[in-house]
């Protein structure tokens, strides 16, 4: 051991528990209602190319899980008005 560090063995390699930028708090919810729109958009309308798509992209998506709505729902959700306000205070996110 040299300086608190094993010789004998191969070197050890650290993985970052987060990977990318974390907004604060206060921008944290528009971000997901933004991201939460690409999913929707994805899944009714088009797909959203991996490389335009939201930092939080696969985040969104696991709420859309959650929440459990179907297609025709989620149809309704894509433009803005009352069926995307009412998704978003399902997930939390109005």
């Amino acid at each position: 051991m040299t300086d608190g560090v094993p010789t004998n063995g191969p070197a050890r390699k650290l993985i970052p528990l987060s990977v990318g930028k974390v907004p604060p708090p206060a921008e944290r919810r528009e971000v997901l209602r933004e991201a939460v729109v690409q999913v929707v958009a994805d899944l009714v309308l088009e797909t959203v190319p991996t490389s335009e798509r939201s930092l939080y992209f696969e985040q969104a998506r696991g709420l859309l899980d959650e929440a459990g709505w179907g297609l025709d729902e989620l149809f309704q959700a894509a433009d803005e008005g009352p069926a995307r306000e009412r998704l978003f205070q399902v997930l939390g996110l109005s």
